[in-house]
């Protein structure tokens, strides 16, 4: 086991330590950077982990076996893709999520990098020990749909108007690397939240809680309101993998996420029925906006624009 007091780790590493002596090194990382993919990989080979926790859920995991040679046939929004996640998801969180890839192709483009690559190192270092990958995130679909119920309808067409016209808009590998600190992210979501506190509760502080419950599962223990159970009495050496805006949230649950809250968070809450009677009255109108709009409609810049993308890169 390495020596935590005289091994160097780079500074977005997070030490967490268990009641049953396990060992959680979390790093954070963004999305788009080559410096966190070596973050990844120096930390995983100092350590060599029994557990490989990385932030994807099983609906994403093909972000682990991309080719990313391929970077030119990246692909914006596309009608079938626009259809498929509708059917999968609903109209508004189809759209939604659609939007979502489109900022991420984007720039992916601008900057030449696919997206995932610390995750795909992760799985490419582990692989040297052995060291078990477990896909740690909650479900894409349920964190859209927990968004959109929460939403009020003029609120989601507000959202899915600002997530379209940011969709041009360019970043650059400056703006990457300040998307690592831990300041910058929280100064970002407090500007959402001034417009949509339900972003900031269900895409961080609720992934913040079901990311550190894979930990403490990898960990080796669960909690429920019986107390801690360990599962597993031997010490476990867990490497978590994670955009660094989750590290403060995840040391702060750490050791009381309990399987109860877990399943809270993995319900949808149903809409209301004045949402509903709403939803049928805007539904053709909103369909046929946004669709007009993914080719029509440039760039609109604004004061939140570096938020939204943002946003758009924590679920992609």
């Amino acid at each position: 086991m390495v020596d935590d007091q005289t091994f160097k780790f780079p500074d977005t590493v997070a030490v967490l330590k268990s009641s049953n002596g396990s060992t959680v090194y979390l790093v954070g990382t963004a999305h788009f950077s080559k410096e966190s993919q070596d973050d990844v990989a120096h930390v995983i080979n100092a350590v060599k982990p029994d557990v490989v926790v990385i932030e994807l859920c099983l609906n994403r995991k093909t972000i682990l076996t991309i080719d990313e040679s391929t970077i030119a046939d990246v692909t914006g929004i596309t009608l079938d893709g626009l259809r498929g996640s509708i059917k999968k998801l609903g109209l508004t969180q189809g759209i939604f999520y659609q939007l979502m890839l489109n900022i991420s192709a984007n720039i992916s483009r601008d900057l030449g990098m696919i997206p995932g690559g610390e995750f795909r190192r992760a799985v490419q270092e582990a692989k040297k020990y052995n060291s078990y990958i477990f896909l740690g995130d909650r479900p894409v679909d349920v964190t859209i749909k927990r968004v959109i119920s929460m939403l009020s309808w003029p609120k989601s067409i507000k959202l899915l108007s600002h997530l379209l016209f940011t969709s041009d808009l360019k970043i650059t590998k400056e703006d990457v690397e300040k998307f690592k600190n831990k300041d910058l992210l929280e100064t970002l979501m407090l500007e959402m939240a001034a417009d949509y506190p339900e972003l900031e509760k269900v895409i961080v502080d609720e992934r913040d809680k079901y990311l550190t419950h894979s930990l403490q599962s990898c960990a080796g223990f669960t909690i429920d309101k019986t107390g801690v159970h360990f599962f597993d009495s031997s010490p476990r050496i867990v490497v978590g993998v994670v955009g660094l805006g989750h590290i403060a949230g995840i040391k702060n649950y750490w050791e009381s996420v309990t399987e109860e809250e877990i399943a809270e968070l993995s319900i949808i809450p149903p809409q209301s029925k004045s949402s509903k009677v709403i939803k049928v009255v805007l539904k053709v109108g909103v369909y046929g906006l946004l669709i007009w709009g993914i080719s029509k409609i440039p760039g609109i810049k604004s004061v939140s624009q570096t938020a939204y993308k943002a946003i758009a890169t924590k679920l992609v």
